[in-house]
């Protein structure tokens, strides 16, 4: 079918005003946030609504089938055009297809789509609102190629040559003989085919010579084009590898074993809110991809499309998660109440829009779901949605995120009474989830480090990836990684900070111990990243490098007001500590520096004067007491006695110049963003730490899209152009819409111009 983007031209109305967008957009980003906000915590007090998107457009006179494609639309979606009910669409995290054809007429057409949020609580992070994903038109005109109807999928690989299976789904008019023209890197296959009225499926094999597997290191991507006879065309991009599970040697791409350095990622996109911009997606998965991580697992649902094509080619793996809720409800209304009557539907419409993307390593058929235990029908459930996935796509492994049975409070009590017996018979958790964990190639879990030596005795054929796990167990993964084949990867939660779940790595002072729940408006994100909503490292982040990369030392700062403080915070959270050597009027007080190294010993030094060695504890981490004074503090590491890496902060004073910097370069497109990073420097040139000033942007011949930063307690509305920044730094997106942008950046009477 012929594709047209569908992007433009939108009007949204919500909130009680109409506006004028471009999608992706996601109308809820710009709403106010109160604290009474029945969204509460889980959406991070932003306001729910029934957004309204409205588009008047022709028919086309070429075509006598007209299709949209809906990437994802947030909210309990319903398509209409001409006033007349098209589709009903619940689960705001898969693409589907609303048939225009009987409802066109001649000339203009109205379509409307409604997203409508306001029953909550629906989620336990924040969703967004509306056509926050791209829509395109398909147009044909006699037989055609069925949407996500061309697959090519590698089914062994030998050196530079692979034989490979292409599938095709055609729509036929009427019983006839046709042919139907392949080619793919360099492969030309010409065949008749039988076509039967309605749906058929065909299948073709063939070798391909001279290929480059795709892989993390290499992410090579070839085309496949199909042409039927009828004149339908569909061109799919795709990479040439395979998948295996091994008992022995672990999770192999292209035969050979490799780890999966992971990290979680939500679907929101910061300041920009759920709208997935290819721009968005392009700079998390390359900042990602340059900080050590080659895998993401798209925590709890099926990412946009532009994710998957942009992990294809970058070289990032990926974990595509179906369902955070099967028939048992985590919010009052989440996915739970619509589970029986379109489970089938969103687990196809992962596996056929998805399976061509290289990048899509691993299925996963849910996360920390409450059946786990067989209770509600779950093992058939599950069940269910395995077999679904396995027919579609008998090519990769298929996973399940674990947990302990937190929601099941009385028998997680009987578990850890059983665990602590430290019989194996009496292990009631694995006797309970093995009716599921026996049928995945690779048993998911959660935060289960303290299980992973007796489950490997148990099942000696299972092999295990932590799907998740707190920040401070990286050195715990690593050291797994680098020792048991079985064990095939670490995610993080998170990777990346997110709307939502707020305050789980928020920290409490005058408190003592771990804990949830630690909430405040106006606080309204996780804080709990290796990076932060606007993609700057934060500590936890420079601890994962210390871990990651051979030799390397990294290091945070606690304040020296708070010493010896007792502070409560969540495992999720991370030390009371940041990448600053600036504290003003705390000079001569006394404080915590946590140095972080798998090095045989790390040394700290204040101003040039050591405070002595450490040897790295089992976390990877030393601690130091030091006293602070404006200047310099500098960490190294020594293996073998022989110096090996390094790491320093320096004290920033009051800024005296903005710094701007486009993150890319603009294009022509009308949904190219640009990332601007504005920063308020000191007089060496480095942000300064305590500046807070309100920053303005605008853009002439642009559009100022969104404005933010990484303070937790931040009240302003994330569409505005105007924002404080916070320890000097700010990050705007604009679009460019006119062949010139000029973007202005003013603060304090001073101002930074840059043109994209």
């Amino acid at each position: 079918m012929k594709h047209i983007s569908f992007n433009e031209n939108w009007t949204c109305d919500a909130y009680g005003k109409k506006t004028e967008v471009t999608l992706p957009y996601d109308a809820m980003v710009g709403a106010p946030r109160s604290a009474d906000n029945k969204t509460g915590a889980d959406l991070g007090f932003f306001t729910p609504a029934r957004a309204v998107y409205t588009k008047r457009f022709e028919k086309p006179d070429d075509a006598d089938r007209v299709l949209l494609g809906f990437d994802g639309v947030m909210g309990l979606c319903e398509v209409s055009v001409n006033r007349q009910h098209v589709t009903f669409h619940p689960y705001g995290y898969t693409g589907f297809f609303s048939d225009l054809t009987p409802y066109l007429v001649d000339g203009v057409n109205e379509l409307t789509v409604t997203a409508d949020n306001t029953a909550q609580v629906a989620s336990r992070w924040y969703t967004g609102l509306g056509i926050y994903r791209d829509v395109e038109m398909l147009t044909s005109a006699g037989d055609r190629i069925l949407p996500w109807g061309l697959a090519v999928k590698t089914l062994c690989l030998r050196d530079d040559s692979a034989s490979v299976e292409i599938e095709v789904r055609i729509d036929a008019a009427a019983k006839r003989v046709g042919t139907i023209r392949l080619s793919l890197a360099g492969a030309a296959l010409l065949r008749r085919i039988p076509l039967e009225q309605g749906e058929n499926t065909f299948t073709f094999r063939t070798t391909l010579d001279g290929i480059t597997p795709w892989s993390p290191d290499e992410p090579a991507l070839y085309e496949c084009a199909a042409e039927l006879d009828s004149g339908d065309t569909e061109r799919v991009t795709f990479g040439v590898r395979t998948t295996e599970t091994d008992p022995k040697r672990g999770f192999l791409l292209n035969g050979e074993p490799i780890k999966l350095y992971g990290g979680c990622v939500h679907h929101d996109n910061g300041i920009l809110g759920a709208a997935s911009v290819r721009a968005a997606e392009e700079r998390k998965i390359r900042i990602l991809k340059e900080n050590g991580f080659n895998a993401i697992r798209t925590a709890h649902n099926p990412p946009s499309a532009v994710l998957l094509d942009v992990c294809d080619r970058l070289g990032m793996m990926v974990i595509d998660e179906i369902f955070d809720a099967w028939r048992v409800g985590k919010k009052d209304f989440d996915y739970h109440l619509w589970y029986d009557g379109y489970w089938k539907e969103d687990t196809r419409a992962m596996v056929l829009r998805d399976r061509n993307h290289p990048s899509v390593v691993l299925w996963s058929t849910g996360n920390e779901i409450p059946e786990k235990n067989g209770t509600s029908d779950g093992y058939r459930t599950h069940k269910g949605i395995l077999d679904t996935i396995r027919t579609l796509d008998p090519t990769r492994p298929v996973t399940h995120a674990f947990c302990t049975f937190w929601d099941n409070w009385p028998l997680e009590q009987k578990c850890r009474a059983e665990w602590d017996k430290g019989a194996q018979e009496l292990d009631l958790w694995a006797s309970l989830t093995a009716p599921i964990a026996d049928l995945l190639d690779v048993s998911g879990y959660n935060y289960l480090f303290d299980r992973l030596d007796r489950d490997e005795v148990r099942f000696p054929d299972r092999l295990i990836v932590m799907t998740e796990s707190f920040p401070l167990e990286a050195a715990l993964g690593k050291k797994r990684m680098d020792s048991d084949p079985r064990f095939i990867g670490e995610f993080v939660w998170t990777a990346w900070d997110y709307f939502g779940e707020t305050g789980l790595g928020h920290i409490e002072y005058g408190k003592e111990g771990s804990g949830y729940g630690l909430t405040r408006f106006p606080e309204h994100f996780a804080n709990c990243g290796d990076f932060d909503i606007c993609g700057h490292k934060r500590p936890a982040g420079y601890y994962r490098n210390a871990l990651w990369e051979k030799d390397a030392v990294t290091m945070a700062v606690a304040d020296p007001a708070h010493h010896g403080e007792k502070y409560l915070i969540s495992s999720w959270g991370f030390y009371a500590a940041e990448r600053t050597w600036t504290f003003p009027g705390e000079e001569g007080k006394p404080t915590d520096v946590f140095v972080f190294s798998l090095a045989d010993e790390v040394e700290l030094l204040v101003n040039g004067v050591s405070l002595g060695r450490k040897v790295p504890d089992e976390r990877g981490m030393a601690k130091f007491e030091a006293v602070y004074a404006p200047g310099e503090i500098a960490a190294k590491c020594y293996r073998g006695g022989v110096e090996v890496g390094g790491d320093r902060l320096v004290t920033t004073g009051n800024w005296e110049t903005i710094r701007m910097t486009a993150d890319k370069a603009c294009g022509s497109g009308a949904s190219d963003i640009a990332y601007l990073e504005i920063e308020l420097c000191d007089r060496g040139g480095n942000p300064a730490w305590t500046a807070d000033d309100e920053i303005r942007v605008s853009a002439e011949g642009g559009e100022v899209l969104g404005t933010g930063s990484a303070n937790p307690l931040d009240e302003h509305v994330y569409t505005e152009p105007v924002c404080r920044a916070y320890r000097g730094t700010l990050l705007a997106a604009v679009r460019r819409t006119a062949g010139r942008c000029t973007v202005t950046a003013e603060a304090a009477g001073k101002r930074a111009v840059l043109a994209l």
